[in-house]
């Protein structure tokens, strides 16, 4: 993952104002690193939005049909400190309700995945308190409906906290709940980003905050179109390297002509690695530009990933060339 995005709120969407829709209390279960605190709750809750248009836009709120969660391959460390599958979904239920998202079934439904990605203990050097630290990821994966065609999100979050003196618990359930509200702010901001027109998003590009920057290009990306190329290119050499990253994936779901010289520009650095990369993606652009610069990296690159990939793009363009050949002969 290469999450960007802020952790605050669009400040004209509102404040979320939270009705519980539906409760079930489950006991929680005590044992060695787990006290026992009495039933926990977990709501089956939907989040009534007084400006619905701030984080869930497009024509109708988000709704979120399931969540569950994965404990990846932290399962035994996070029962140890009182974290089992309940209260991870419990953390994400509450995180997502918070950024916005309504439970149940709507006109734009997705499924909820919370993933634990690491978790580690970081004592202090000077003798202090330690801290804790969670990191999660939380996708959504549409509900298949038809229109408005949806895809999946993944957003990261992390969140840390002091652990005080005989509630090191209280401070893991803290951390988990900061990095679960991170990934659905993320989240919030994103699909923000989808709702809105083309040209405010290609206004976005000139953004001085990046991670703006980063959301933008990753909408118009998705968008495929093609007004935004010139735009896009300009962020080929953009300050910060994801936003390059980023701005080539764009230009290589567009696949429009006019990104082959500026990405070919972009590629001559001595990254092996992003070189290779670029080759594969200018060969799927295609074109006679291409071709000659891929001739060119497979005959004398000093790196043999360049010199393979380049050879790995021309056989590609040839095989859809032939292909194209063969249904313009039918």
């Amino acid at each position: 993952m290469s999450p960007r995005g802020s952790r605050d709120r669009d400040p004209g969407a509102g404040p979320p104002h939270r009705t519980p829709m539906a409760c079930e209390a489950v006991p929680s279960r005590a044992g060695p690193g787990r006290p026992g605190n009495g039933p926990k709750v977990l709501f089956a809750c939907a989040l009534t939005l007084s400006v619905v248009a701030g984080a869930c836009q497009r024509g109708s709120a988000i709704h979120v049909a399931s969540v569950r969660a994965d404990p990846g391959a932290f399962g035994e460390p996070l029962r140890e400190v009182g974290l089992d599958l309940p209260a991870l979904e419990m953390a994400a239920q509450d995180s997502l309700a918070s950024a916005g998202f309504k439970s149940g079934e709507g006109r734009r439904t997705f499924r909820a995945r919370l993933e634990v990605a690491s978790m580690r203990l970081a004592p202090d050097p000077a003798g202090g308190a330690a801290r804790v630290q969670i990191a999660v990821g939380l996708e959504l994966v549409p509900v298949e409906r038809g229109a408005p065609a949806e895809r999946s999100l993944l957003e990261a979050g992390v969140g840390s906290a002091l652990v005080e003196p005989g509630r090191a618990a209280s401070a893991w359930r803290e951390a988990l709940g900061q990095a679960a509200r991170d990934a659905a702010a993320r989240l919030s901001l994103a699909l923000r980003e989808q709702a809105k027109p083309i040209e405010r998003l290609i206004a976005d590009l000139d953004s001085g905050d990046a991670a703006a920057r980063d959301r933008a290009i990753q909408a118009l990306g998705d968008r495929r179109n093609a007004a935004a190329v010139p735009a896009l290119i300009e962020r080929l050499r953009d300050s910060d390297p994801e936003v390059v990253r980023h701005a080539v994936g764009a230009l290589a779901q567009i696949r429009d002509p006019r990104a082959v010289g500026p990405l070919i520009d972009a590629s001559r650095q001595d990254d092996g690695a992003f070189t290779a990369r670029l080759a594969r993606i200018i060969g799927d652009i295609g074109g006679s530009e291409a071709r000659g610069y891929l001739l060119t990296l497979q005959a004398g690159h000093p790196d043999p990933r360049v010199q393979a990939a380049a050879g790995e793009a021309l056989e590609e363009m040839d095989a859809r060339e032939e292909e194209a050949a063969r249904v313009a002969g039918k």
